[in-house]
């Protein structure tokens, strides 16, 4: 019965209608069950991203379905269109709780079949891991490793490293984005693995982006040297200096329509020099994240998009898909979701609706 009352809470904690009591009584029931923290914050990044609706997919699906029933037969007189109107915002909000629903599936599975959550964690890169660390869409985390390495996890990343770190190797998978500030060992390099590059250090400062995302995957040296291996060709290694970065065409996923697809595609990377932020004249702009600052130059609307949903932890919605494509050039320092929303609304002359972690650019 407990693990009925564990779906009822965390349903509830996840459409933010648990009260504290509940909230309390969900993590007493989470520590009965030994369930790790990190599987907890994995589900609610899940269910955020079903939750996603694409609203005109949704409006068509309407119009389909309301096609196949008679002309409907209540007294509009008064408000015209108002039951139709109405059965409209009922079945987008049924469908919006059904793509949700599907998280809480993978609730079952990680609660209680170990087996499974094991194969999860696998996935990222190599057998057992001890130490998971997530920062979820709206915070930044510091993290020091057992090496005494400073680590800075960018929002929607994910950070892992075995129990043996610091012994005889000095390990880390990333998924997202971190910020490396580590500490010199000529004995036991640094490695950084991600899904399609893996890095290697002795002891340096560097960032690395790898979301999974239509984003580039990057590593940028910000201090020392740092060694680049490409996974879809092993024997392809760059070696990057101060001021350098590797960039990779993240080819391999494409959203369309709200739906991922593997390409198959032939490897492109560039090497590139970059400048030293105009205010932090020592991180380039491409790592001036961990200054509390979001940088874009001339990237597409859709790309800074992305940015904004993690560093604010909200959805955005474009009315017209040809505004994903204008170029963008600009940045925000320590500003409000609205403030930054109106630097936009200025470059650029949407208008936009703000509804809880909703954006609406029309």
């Amino acid at each position: 019965m407990k693990e009925a009352r564990i779906y009822i809470l965390f349903g509830k904690k996840l459409s933010n209608e648990a009260t504290k009591d509940e909230l309390s009584e969900l993590e007493q029931l989470l520590q009965e069950k030994q369930v790790e923290p990190y599987l907890a914050e994995l589900l609610q990044e899940i269910w955020q991203k079903k939750a996603r609706v694409n609203e005109t997919e949704l409006d068509e699906k309407w119009e389909r379905t309301a096609s196949r029933f008679p002309a409907e037969t209540e007294d509009t007189t008064v408000f015209p269109g108002f039951q139709r109107q109405a059965k409209k915002v009922l079945f987008r909000r049924a469908m919006g709780v059904a793509a949700g629903l599907a998280a809480l599936v993978l609730l079952s599975i990680w609660l209680f079949q170990p087996s499974q959550k094991q194969t999860l964690v696998a996935g990222t890169g190599a057998g057992t891991k001890d130490s998971v660390t997530v920062a979820r869409n709206g915070e930044r985390k510091k993290i020091i490793l057992p090496d005494s390495t400073e680590v800075h996890l960018n929002s929607g990343s994910r950070l892992v490293y075995n129990k043996d770190f610091g012994g005889n190797n000095r390990e880390v998978w990333l998924s997202g984005e971190a910020f490396f500030e580590v500490t010199k060992d000529a004995a036991h390099p640094f490695l950084v693995n991600t899904s399609r590059m893996m890095v290697k250090v002795l002891g340096t400062v560097f960032n690395v982006k790898a979301y999974n995302t239509k984003e580039d995957i990057e590593t940028t040296v910000v201090e020392g040297k740092v060694e680049v291996s490409l996974k879809e060709d092993a024997e392809k290694k760059v070696i990057l200096l101060p001021n350098e970065k590797i960039s990779l065409r993240n080819s391999s996923i494409a959203k369309e329509e709200g739906h991922a697809h593997t390409l198959s595609t032939p490897l492109s990377y560039e090497v590139q020099t970059v400048k030293p932020d105009k205010k932090e004249t020592t991180i380039p702009e491409e790592a001036v994240w961990v200054k509390e600052k979001v940088v874009f130059t001339q990237e597409p609307l859709e790309i800074v998009a992305l940015k904004m949903e993690r560093w604010y932890n909200v959805h955005i919605h474009f009315k017209d898909e040809k505004m994903k494509h204008l170029l963008m050039t600009g940045d925000f320092d320590n500003v409000s979701l609205n403030e930054a929303m109106h630097v936009l609304q200025i470059m650029v002359g949407f208008a936009y609706d703000i509804n809880g972690n909703d954006v609406f650019i029309r």
